[in-house]
């Protein structure tokens, strides 16, 4: 996702005492606390969601669900099991469990399921309710679903946590005018009554934050990506704007769908490509796989767009491609990693952008981007580091900020030069087949990396990463006449008084009155 605003950043601590805590019970509580959510991914697997909605094309006018819910469950004990859905207790209308009608039970953000109704192994619980409206975002004439971080459990009864990934299956009866796209690929239509009914296939494993979909009075264009139909949604009324900028949308996504492809060494992970393009949009974009989500003023430019407009919609979309693979098909365990998403989507983003690009034009718009804010934070006594904890889903929304946006970035092309461009590409293509469809933490990424370096990776991402705070780097030189005899580079934190060191990579440029002299500096000392 590409987000727009100042946020902070949390991140979870985990703890020996993990399996202690366990035969403790996760205590009724709003959001989705650390403890429910590693109690839940330790007694359920093999999710699947069938959804059916039916919208109204009045905004005004309630949407109604049908939800069967399947899952594989260890029962461990007589604790009931707490499904997220914050939403008023009349919004669920009825629900069914392995069969039995039961009393719908709602207490803070959760239904909750007394254990006598569940049994070891494959389950099945049906709802009708009241979709909720915080995260559809409803307008005149169209809708779309935005649940990141966690706000899945606004609409329908779900597991809204990342780490439980899951099969969807959903249905769309909407105004007959009306067209829709979702994650999977449409299946099947049938109309009656000025209504008309969309069934769309299976998704690929995805967290609830993921699952999206978008309906409404828009229009259709299509276009080969890789050879396949792929379905952009908009509302765009300029036909300069849209015939001046439909090519290079297409193009741009193809050329970074190519470049991701090669250099992960992964075919596009998902069964669908598809666009929406949404007037007044939040953010940037959001990377739902198979209806990415994209700021209509950012996508459509006529003849006279700026440079700097032309360099945003490059960025936007290879931004947006990247978390196919980075957030898309390995997910962060928990919401503290939500940063490796973005800032792996920024960097390759930069490389996908400078593959095509002049390498001192890349390298300035780097550091004009990422260096200038990512200080004006980290020397702040208040900054945070790149990692910290975050104890409660609900919590989850004050993640983003310059930090992760710019910090991260600096930190990922620290981390390359330091493991060497060829061993991290390795790397970091080792982690995505291994954790492909799943979920994984930075320390599983660091791991796998170290593996491919004889560097202390471990003792760089505890100050890099782990650590707030930036060196102060100095130099002395010393001259004989008109020679440099001796040129010395220092370093030192900024604050207190713990020697840390920041072991990095750059160069120095002399400046003589012919010619300039670069000397690459590997710091790796005081």
């Amino acid at each position: 996702m590409k987000k727009i605003g100042i946020l902070a950043l949390f991140l979870v601590v985990f703890n020996s005492g993990y399996h202690a805590q366990m035969k403790s019970l996760p205590k009724l509580e709003s959001g989705v606390s650390y403890e429910l959510a590693q109690v839940r991914k330790n007694t359920l697997s093999d999710i699947k969601y069938d959804l059916h909605l039916k919208i109204p094309e009045s905004r005004s006018e309630s949407i109604t669900g049908t939800e069967v819910l399947s899952f594989n469950y260890k029962k461990q004990n007589d604790a009931p099991l707490q499904i997220d859905f914050k939403e008023e207790p009349s919004s669920l209308i009825a629900v069914s469990v392995n069969g039995q009608s039961v009393k719908p039970v709602l207490e803070n953000e959760h239904v909750i399921i007394d254990a006598k109704y569940l049994k070891s192994g494959a389950n099945q619980i049906h709802f009708t309710f009241l979709a909720g409206n915080g995260a559809l975002n409803r307008r005149d004439g169209y809708l779309y679903a935005l649940f990141v971080p966690d706000r899945a459990r606004t609409m329908f009864p779900c597991f809204d946590q990342p780490n439980l990934k899951a099969n969807y299956s959903l249905t769309l009866t909407i105004p007959e005018k009306w067209s829709a796209i979702a994650n999977g690929k449409l299946k099947d239509t049938t109309s009656q009554q000025g209504q008309k009914t969309l069934q769309f296939a299976q998704s690929d494993l995805l967290p609830t934050y993921l699952f999206s979909f978008a309906a409404g009075d828009f229009k259709n264009f299509t276009e080969k990506i890789s050879q396949e139909d792929s379905r952009m949604l908009y509302r765009e009324t300029d036909s300069v704007k849209i015939k001046n900028s439909m090519d290079s949308i297409f193009t741009l996504y193809q050329n970074s769908l190519d470049y991701y492809e090669k250099w992960t060494g992964i075919k596009h992970p998902f069964q669908k490509h598809g666009m929406v393009v949404i007037p007044d949009f939040q953010f940037g974009g959001m990377e739902h796989p198979g209806a990415i989500l994209f700021q209509n003023s950012t996508l459509f430019l006529d003849q006279n767009a700026t440079q700097n407009q032309l360099n945003n919609r490059s960025n936007l979309i290879a931004h947006e491609v990247a978390h196919l693979w980075f957030g898309d098909m390995v997910t962060m365990d928990w919401f503290n990693d939500v940063w490796m998403k973005e800032v792996f989507a920024n960097f390759m983003a930069d490389k996908s952008t400078g593959a095509s690009a002049d390498k001192s034009v890349y390298d300035l718009k780097f550091l004009t981007t990422h260096f200038p804010a990512a200080y004006g934070i980290d020397r702040t006594l208040g900054a945070n580091p790149i990692r910290q904890v975050l104890d409660n889903l609900k919590n989850a929304g004050m993640m983003y900020g310059p930090i992760i946006y710019n910090k991260a970035p600096i930190m990922m092309r620290q981390l390359e030069l330091l493991t060497g461009e060829e061993n991290f590409k390795k790397g970091v293509s080792e982690y995505l087949k291994r954790y492909a469809y799943s979920n994984a933490s930075w320390p599983d990424l660091i791991t796998i990396l170290d593996q491919h370096t004889p560097e202390d990776l471990q003792s760089w991402n505890k100050v890099w990463v782990n650590d707030p705070g930036r060196p102060v780097i100095d130099y002395t030189i010393k001259y004989k006449g008109n020679t440099i005899d001796r040129f010395t580079i220092t370093q030192h934190p900024e604050y207190g008084k713990e020697q840390k060191l920041w072991p990095q990579q750059f160069q120095v440029s002399l400046f003589y009155a012919d010619k300039i002299e670069k000397v690459n500096v590997k710091l790796s000392g005081q």
